[in-house]
């Protein structure tokens, strides 16, 4: 598949990967191939209902995405992103948290005390099962919410996510919500923990050379966003 050269894009040497950042409605296509992947991956895994399909697939609940294309332009991972949220309840973690009260209330005052500064949520994240440097390409999804944040004009990112990928989350910045308790979510095979990134402090949170490569790409995103897309302004942090 032929991506135009405008569509905001960088070059990950560790995975070899083209990282296009694109929306559902001015690349269809694309969307398509990401939901394809995205419902692939989490039938593999057995939690395919998680990925909640008939809700996102007309991609009106999604922003922005990232596709990881390889040399051969195949996509070989990804991850979506929803908002800015303009209410609290938009968010997803809440429906994740439906039952566990206490942990509930801690994600909703969070999610109230960051929303006036601008909150985005990392949905359907994967990776194929047959692709080169499959790590890396787990790499450059942890490093999606420095650049959705960017892109969108975004604060604060937020994520849940099983804690085996607690370490690659960590490095691009994340701080744990460590008073929330992980979650059995999707099933009991998962304990599934709040992550959240500041845009404001990245670069003390994150690892060193992790920051410095998020910063360049960042910069290299907004210079080639092109106006269709009708982002939001930002600036490179």
């Amino acid at each position: 598949m032929r991506i135009p050269f405008d569509v905001p894009s960088y070059q990950d040497d560790r995975s070899r990967c083209r990282i296009v950042a694109a929306t559902p409605g001015n690349n269809p296509a694309l969307w398509e191939q990401f939901l394809d992947g995205a419902e692939e991956s989490y039938m593999r895994h057995g939690v395919a209902s998680a990925l909640e399909m008939s809700t996102i697939r007309d991609g009106t609940t999604t922003t922005l995405f990232f596709a990881a294309l390889d040399h051969a332009e195949a996509m070989v991972g990804g991850v979506r992103v929803q908002g800015p949220y303009s209410s609290v309840d938009q968010s997803h973690a809440l429906v994740e948290f439906a039952g566990h009260p206490n942990g509930r209330r801690h994600v909703h005052a969070m999610l109230d005390e960051r929303i006036a500064h601008g909150v985005v949520e990392l949905k359907s994240a994967w990776v194929a099962p047959d692709a080169h440097c499959g790590r890396a390409v787990t790499a450059v999804i942890a490093e999606s919410p420095a650049y959705s944040t960017a892109l969108l004009g975004a604060r604060y990112a937020l994520a849940t996510a099983a804690s085996h990928v607690r370490s690659a989350w960590l490095d691009t910045g994340a701080i744990i919500a460590s008073q929330i308790e992980p979650i059995p979510y999707p099933d009991e095979r998962y304990r599934t923990e709040v992550f959240w990134w500041d845009r404001q402090t990245l670069a003390f949170d994150a690892e060193l050379s992790t920051w410095r490569r998020m910063r360049r790409n960042t910069v290299t995103l907004l210079a080639h966003r092109r106006p269709s897309i009708e982002l939001p302004e930002a600036v490179a942090s």
